[in-house]
């Protein structure tokens, strides 16, 4: 993928040329995008996500995602980070790795443009990316149920992930994505990054694991062990070809 940057007043924006021409600190704005009859939809997190109408007949409808921080520091910092240079910030690091899987044609959201506003010794971060429409979060999913064949898909699509040396750093139920045909897509890599193969691996399934259980699949034990056994042998079988 070819990128381009563009400085602003109080920082820069990367962007790819191919889905959206030249965006502004505006793009990024979400009382200016509001004003514009823009904004489709919102979802709470962590970091709160905007869903957004495209800007252009040309261009796709976009999810807007602003940093923000989390455990025990976000009491008292909210969305700043400590300045140590552009290539490090949150949201240029995600956007370069995002660029990565889409040339690989793994299945996660695909880079639009990122922005970060440096603040003396602190930034602040943005990253736009295109809006997967007709997915649900696997979260929202477990209450009508998820049946083999999905969770083993889950499976050999994660694999497919840590084959590339992907790691997700937050693998959780609520940043896996499952669509009408029964696809995978992942999606929030804040702190992500591309490793050698190793243990990390098994750390992310546990993670993904620790999620499932908080969210109450651990209630019905029969089930709990249906999905996670068929997740599994879904990660057992390495992925070749291309996932799109």
């Amino acid at each position: 993928m070819q990128f381009t940057r563009v400085p602003t007043a109080t920082g820069a924006i990367l962007y790819d040329p191919a889905r959206i021409s030249l965006p502004s600190d505006a793009d990024f704005d979400p009382r200016w995008l509001d004003q514009q009859a823009r904004i489709r939809g919102l979802a709470k997190g962590r970091g709160n996500a905007w869903f957004l109408a495209p800007r252009q007949p040309d261009e796709p409808a976009l999810v807007l995602r602003h940093f923000r921080r989390g455990g025990l520091i976000a009491r008292w910092v909210d969305d700043q980070y400590l300045w140590t240079g552009e290539s490090a910030t949150r949201s240029f690091s995600e956007f370069k790795l995002l660029a990565l899987m889409s040339d690989w044609a793994l299945p996660a959201a695909r880079p639009v443009a990122a922005r970060y506003v440096r603040e003396g010794l602190t930034y602040r971060a943005d990253l736009l990316t295109v809006w997967i429409e007709g997915t649900r979060s696997l979260a929202a999913c477990l209450a009508s149920d998820v049946s083999r064949l999905q969770w083993w898909q889950i499976g050999h699509t994660l694999r497919a992930f840590h084959d590339a040396g992907i790691d997700h750093a937050d693998l959780n139920a609520h940043n896996i994505l499952l669509d009408m045909d029964g696809h995978v897509h992942l999606i929030d890599f804040d702190r992500g990054r591309r490793r050698s193969l190793g243990r990390w691996r098994a750390g992310n399934l546990q993670r993904l694991k620790r999620s499932l259980e908080k969210l109450g699949m651990a209630q019905d034990p029969a089930l709990f062990h249906a999905g996670w056994e068929a997740l599994q042998t879904g990660y057992a079988l390495p992925r070749k070809a291309p996932l799109r």
